[in-house]
Formats: C-alpha cells, structure tokens, sequence
C-alpha cells in the first residue's frame, strides 16, 4: 500500500509541476512567432481617442489600446514596439504580410474580417454613434436626402452607413482617418459623420460644444486585436495575456484611466 501510495504522490507532485510550467510559460511566444525577436510589433492608425492615438508631442502612442497592449506585452515577456501610424483599410493585409505582428486599432470582431485574419478574445464592447454639428437634426435616414455623411473607410460605420442611409439618399464621404471626416464635419464639407460611439463621444467632448451626438446606433460591436491568419500561436499567447490582466484587475484599472462608464 506504501508503494502505492508513494507512486500516486510522485504522479501528483508531476502533473503540478507540468501545470506550473504551463501556467509560466503559456503566454510567452515561440521562436519565429515573431516580425523581430523580443518584441511585440504593433500596427495602428492611432488616430482614435481615446482608444489610440499620438500624444501631444506627436510622436508617442498613447490611448486605452496603447496602454493594454503594453501590458499585453509585458505579460509575454516582451518589449512593445509600435510602427508609426497606418492606414487603417491595409491594416489586415500587412499583418498577414507580416509588416507588424498584431494591429491594435479598434477593430470590431465580424465574419468577413476573420476570413482574413485571426482575432483575439473580445476586449472592448462599441456602439456606432451618428454626430452633426450642434443644432441640427435627424430623426430618420431620409433626414439625409441630398446630404453628404463622412465616415473612416474601411470601417464598421462606413459600411452601416453604406447599408442604412445611401439607400436613403445620402452620399457617403470615406476618408481614410476618422479625424479628417470629423474636420469636414466642423467645415461644413460634410452634414454628418457615422463612427464607433467611444471615440466619437469623446471628439464631442473634446470639441466643446461645436458637435452633437445625433443617434446612438444599437450595432453591439466588440473589438479584438489582430493576428496574421496562420498565426494561432500568437493568438492564444495574446488571449492568455488578456485574460490574466482581466483575472488580475489589471485590464479594470487601464479602462478607469481612459473611460468613466464601466466596460
């Protein structure tokens, strides 16, 4: 019975030890994962406050995406490297061309998107939002007859936009970053802009009265960062990493410095 006994605790104090080895290592990437060794490459627009963007030296990244990718990266063991900005509608196809090693811009999880790429777990829940400038109004679609509404291209809200008010009558206006649509906006070039609620709410606030959320689009959007499409290992060493900072509290204390609703 001793024996037994004994081969039963040396079979349990194994499997611990293999579980410790799992838990230790399961969010470090394996060799080749990787556009640069030691390094998280990452690919953004960063024109999306408060969720990525440049800071006011014009240079450092900064945003609720910028700071849970570092802590992503930390997690793994890795240094986080961001590429100047890029264009949002190639983001796919240069991650599976391996220019970075995973895009971090807010983008929402769909179908068409993961015949392309592989997303991580969901990070973040969006709405779509519609914004004019202060004192006009929409009620319906075809409020818009005739008028031109400006939207990111290559985005979620170009192609609600696209299905839900060009059949309306309106002239959809895509520009390749969201902060130029919202300049046409205040120009008057355009009559409105269709894009995600958080950063749209934030732009309104930032702009101090000049633009109004007209409607808040119910689309129930979640974002998840990108990896090339033969990339799963780099996927689920990304999942691992996001849900440790979820388990940990890490990911609630990045989301109370950049939002005051809860996730």
């Amino acid at each position: 019975m001793m024996r037994n006994a004994r081969k039963v605790f040396l079979l349990v104090l194994v499997v611990a030890m293999a579980l410790s080895v799992l838990a230790a290592t399961g969010c470090k990437p394996k060799k080749g994962m990787l556009v640069e060794e030691g390094k998280l490459t990452v690919g953004s627009d960063l024109d999306f406050p408060p969720m990525e963007q440049l800071g006011a030296d014009g240079t450092t990244p900064e945003g609720f995406d910028v700071d849970l990718m570092t802590a992503i990266a930390k997690q793994m063991g890795l240094e986080v490297s961001y590429l100047p900005p890029q264009k949002f509608d190639t983001l796919l196809a240069e991650v599976n061309a391996k220019k970075f090693d995973v895009v971090a811009s807010s983008l929402t999880i769909n179908e068409e998107r993961k015949k392309e790429i592989l997303f991580s777990d969901p990070y973040f829940d969006s709405n779509q939002s519609m914004a004019m400038r202060t004192g006009e109004d929409y009620t319906k679609p075809e409020d818009l007859k005739g008028k031109k509404v400006g939207v990111q291209s290559g985005t979620t809200g170009e192609a609600w936009a696209t299905e839900n008010l060009k059949p309306a009558g309106a002239e959809i206006v895509p520009f390749s970053k969201t902060s130029e649509a919202f300049a046409a906006l205040e120009a008057k070039n355009v009559d409105a802009v269709v894009n995600d609620l958080p950063v749209t709410a934030q732009i309104v606030k930032e702009k101090g009265g000049a633009f109004a959320v007209v409607e808040e689009i119910p689309t129930g959007e979640q974002y998840g960062f990108a990896v090339a499409i033969e990339n799963a290992e780099l996927q689920a060493a990304i999942n691992k990493a996001l849900a440790d900072l979820m388990a940990s509290g890490e990911y609630q204390t990045i989301y109370d410095k950049w939002f005051s609703t809860t996730p």
